[in-house]
Order: C-alpha cells, then sequence, then structure tokens
C-alpha cells in the first residue's frame, strides 16, 4: 500500500527495548516495493517521493541504521534518464525530510526489462550524482547471480567482487542480502531460494562469509518460507558455513591474507519471492 499507518510512540518504544535486548544491530528498513523513484511520469515519481518521504520519517523515528532502497524502473525512457531522475527524487525526498542518521542503500538488481541496477555500474553512477548525501550500497547475491555474476565459483565470486571494487567500492557496500537462487546464471529473473539448494550452491555461500572482503559486514536472509520454520533452516544452514578463529579459510586478496575472529552476522528479513510484500518496511 502507498500510505503507511503513522508509528505510535508505544512501538517505537518497544521497539528500542527489543534492540536492546537481542543485541540488534543495524537495524535495516527495506523501502515499500511501490516505488519508483527514476520513473519518467510525472505523477508516479511524486507519488514515490512522498510515499519514501514516509519511509525516510519512519526509519528515522526506528532508529535504524540503514534503509534499503530498489533503484526503480526507467520505463519508457534511457537508463541515463532513468538514473538522473532517481538520483534528483532521491535528493528531492532527502532535503524534505533529512534522513536523520539513517544512510540510504541503494541495492542492486537482476536486470530485468528496465528496472535499473542490473550492473554495479549503474549504481556508481547514481551514487555519483548523490555525493554529499548518506547513500551508500546493498549487495543481493541471488540479483549478482541472476544478472550474470556466477558467484557459484571461485572464479566468479572474484570477478564479481573485482567489478564491485572498481565502481561502487567495497568499502560502500554495508549489507548483504543472502539469497541462493532458483532462476539460472544470466537469466535476469528475481527468484530466491532456499541457502545451498540454487545456483549458488552451499560451497559458494561457504566463500562468500567467509572472504575477507564481505565476512565483517551484516547479511540478511530473503529466502523462501514455504514450510513452517524455513526460516530458521537457512538460518542454521548460513551459520554452519561460516569458519571462525583457525579454521577460516586463507584467501588471499588485495591486502593479503586476512584471518576473522568475529561471530556472524547474520539476521533474517521476511520477503516472499512470488509475491513481493513490503513486510519488514510496514514492521520495521
Amino acid at each position: 500500500m502507498w500510505k503507511a499507518r503513522p508509528l505510535k510512540q508505544e512501538e517505537i518504544s518497544a521497539m528500542a527495548r527489543l534492540r536492546r535486548e537481542h543485541d540488534l544491530r543495524p537495524l535495516v528498513v527495506h523501502a515499500n516495493y511501490l516505488l519508483n523513484l527514476a520513473s519518467p511520469e510525472p505523477a508516479l515519481r511524486q507519488r514515490s517521493v512522498a510515499a519514501f518521504r514516509e519511509e525516510l520519517a519512519r526509519a528515522s523515528a526506528l532508529g535504524a541504521e540503514y534503509l534499503v532502497l530498489h533503484p526503480g524502473s526507467c520505463r519508457n525512457g534511457t537508463r541515463e534518464q532513468g538514473i538522473r531522475t532517481l538520483a534528483c527524487s532521491i535528493r528531492q525526498a532527502m532535503r524534505e525530510t533529512p534522513p536523520d542518521g539513517v544512510r540510504l542503500l541503494l541495492e542492486n538488481t537482476c536486470g530485468q526489462g528496465n528496472t535499473l541496477g542490473g550492473s554495479f555500474a549503474e549504481i556508481r553512477d547514481t551514487l555519483a550524482l548523490l555525493e554529499g548525501l548518506p547513500v551508500d550500497c546493498c549487495l543481493d547475491t541471488a540479483h549478482c547471480f541472476a544478472a550474470g555474476m556466477n558467484l557459484a565459483t571461485p572464479e566468479g565470486l572474484r570477478a564479481a567482487l573485482a567489478d564491485v571494487e572498481a565502481t561502487v567500492g567495497l568499502r560502500r557496500v554495508k549489507l548483504i542480502h543472502a539469497n541462493d537462487s532458483r532462476s539460472p546464471l544470466g537469466s535476469h529473473r528475481d527468484w530466491h531460494e532456499h541457502i545451498g539448494r540454487g545456483g549458488i550452491g552451499r560451497e559458494g555461500f561457504r566463500r562468500i562469509v567467509n572472504d575477507p572482503a564481505l565476512r565483517d559486514k551484516a547479511f540478511i536472509l530473503e529466502t523462501p518460507v514455504e514450510e513452517p520454520g524455513d526460516d530458521q533452516r537457512n538460518l542454521r544452514t548460513i551459520r554452519s558455513l561460516r569458519s571462525t578463529g583457525s579454521n577460516v579459510p586463507r584467501t588471499r586478496g588485495r591486502a593479503g591474507i586476512v584471518p576473522e575472529r568475529r561471530r556472524p552476522s547474520v539476521g533474517r528479513q521476511r520477503e516472499s519471492t512470488h509475491r513481493r510484500i513490503p513486510q519488514v518496511a510496514r514492521a520495521g
């Protein structure tokens, strides 16, 4: 729905209490999937800007660190025009509703149709137009795979991370949406799968969650819930792939061999891959 119910003060206080009790950080809100800030249609664009301003205000009220946004679609316009419109819309919204501690994360997409963000070069070009604003990047593994980045192989993961570093910069990737892909490599179809049961596979995710460039980042699952307990099973699976202490794979990266001893930061975000309902945005 376009119009969200305002948060009550008791709900904001309850969220703050639950975050303290469960040591939940960072808190990530996903913006409404109806938004299209890149739309060439003035009416839809302005409606999206108004709804996005509400998302900024709600995320700020909840004390969220991050607000994730899909770049949207240029529809019948050019991709260059869409990127400019997207950046203009974000600037307008943040000018009218300052983010107040919330950092916006643009999420890469599978590149279906006229959807923007199917390459990290498009994310880079958008970020360049938003210089000076609190905006960075969210990386979705299933979207990468469907866009043609073969995260299932060591060579494919290295190539994908090199592409991210050369465009957006890995330091600007603040969050990983960890999802396997039911859609084939390069299919440009967004269809999430249980961890280890899709094209990326268990070994692909083992490399992802232990890669020195990604280990310190927060991971959120958006895997399907088709049977009761699926969410917990996916969480256990991805945590079982995470190495700790002396068992960390010694992967040589740009900065040499980097061991890591921190606990995994892996959470779960509800998302239906068949009918994408913005439950997280609504629930905070």
